[in-house]
C-alpha cells in the first residue's frame, strides 16, 4: 500500500512539472499578432552607361501589407546627382549647356525630392528568406527644371587643331522649363531576409532595377538661342538601380 501512495506522488509531482514546463514555454513564445502598418527606410543608387550618369539617394516610406506575402509603400525619396555640362558650336557660335549648380551656387552636386511609391511581393525559399520581386515609381512634385545656357561668337579657328578664338562678351540665358513631373519607373528583383526579435519583424531586401528615368526631360524639349537641345544633349537610355531596404513591421 505504502509502494502504491509513493508511486501515485511521483506521477502527480512529474505531471505538475510537465505543466508548469507547459505554461512556461507559452509565456516565453507568445503568438504575435499580424502588424499590417510598417515603416520602411532604404538607400539607393541610379546610373546609366553611355552617359555615365550616377545618383545616390535615400528614402522613408510608410508600407502596408495585404498579407504575410505582399506589401505597398509611399513616401519620399531625397535624389543627389552630380551636374551635367555639354558644348558644341556651329559656324558662328560656341554654346555650352551646364545643369550643374546646386541652389547656392557652391557645389556641383544637385538635390531633388521626389515621391515614391512602392510594391514588394516575397517568394519564401528559406525558413526566413527568400525572392523578392516588386516595382518603384519617382514622380517629382514640382514639374519645374532650370538650366543656363550661354553662347559666345567665334572670331576664328584653327580646324586642324581644333582651336577657337572667342570674343570677350558672352550671352547667357537661365531657363526654367516645365518637365512633366519627371516618373521613373522601375521593375525590381532581388533577395530578402527577415529578423523577429521582441515582437517586431525587421526584412532587409536588396534589389536590382532596371527602368526610365530623365534628368533632361524638360530641358531636352527646350529650344535656346535656336538650338534644338534634344541634338545635343545626352540620349535618353535605361537606368539600372540598386536598392537596400530595411522594412520593420
Amino acid at each position: 500500500m505504502t509502494t502504491v501512495l509513493m508511486l501515485g506522488g511521483f506521477v502527480s509531482t512529474l505531471a505538475q512539472d510537465v505543466t508548469d514546463s507547459t505554461e512556461v514555454k507559452s509565456e516565453v513564445k507568445p503568438k504575435r499578432e499580424f502588424d499590417r502598418w510598417g515603416v520602411c527606410l532604404d538607400g539607393s543608387t541610379m546610373f546609366n552607361g553611355f552617359s555615365s550618369q550616377t545618383m545616390i539617394g535615400w528614402g522613408l516610406q510608410g508600407c502596408y501589407r495585404f498579407n504575410t506575402n505582399f506589401n505597398v509603400g509611399l513616401g519620399l525619396r531625397m535624389l543627389y546627382w552630380e551636374g551635367c555640362s555639354e558644348s558644341w558650336h556651329d559656324n558662328k557660335y560656341y554654346y555650352v549647356f551646364k545643369k550643374e549648380t546646386d541652389d547656392d551656387g557652391k557645389s556641383s552636386w544637385r538635390r531633388q525630392l521626389d515621391i515614391v511609391a512602392s510594391a514588394t511581393y516575397i517568394l519564401p525559399v528559406i525558413k526566413r528568406g527568400g525572392i523578392a520581386l516588386g516595382g518603384t515609381v519617382l514622380v517629382s512634385p514640382i514639374p519645374s527644371e532650370s538650366f543656363d545656357i550661354s553662347r559666345t561668337l567665334i572670331t576664328g579657328s584653327d580646324e586642324s587643331s581644333h582651336y577657337y578664338r572667342f570674343t570677350d562678351a558672352t550671352e547667357s540665358k537661365h531657363k526654367h522649363v516645365y518637365d512633366g513631373f519627371q516618373p521613373g519607373l522601375f521593375a525590381e528583383a532581388g533577395i530578402y531576409y527577415d529578423i523577429n526579435e521582441y515582437g517586431t519583424k525587421y526584412r532587409f531586401t536588396l534589389m536590382y532595377g532596371v527602368g526610365t528615368f530623365d534628368l533632361f526631360r524638360g530641358s531636352r524639349n527646350s529650344t535656346v538661342f535656336d538650338q534644338k537641345l534634344r541634338d545635343h544633349l545626352p540620349e535618353r537610355e535605361l537606368y539600372h538601380s540598386l536598392t537596400l531596404r530595411l522594412t520593420v513591421f
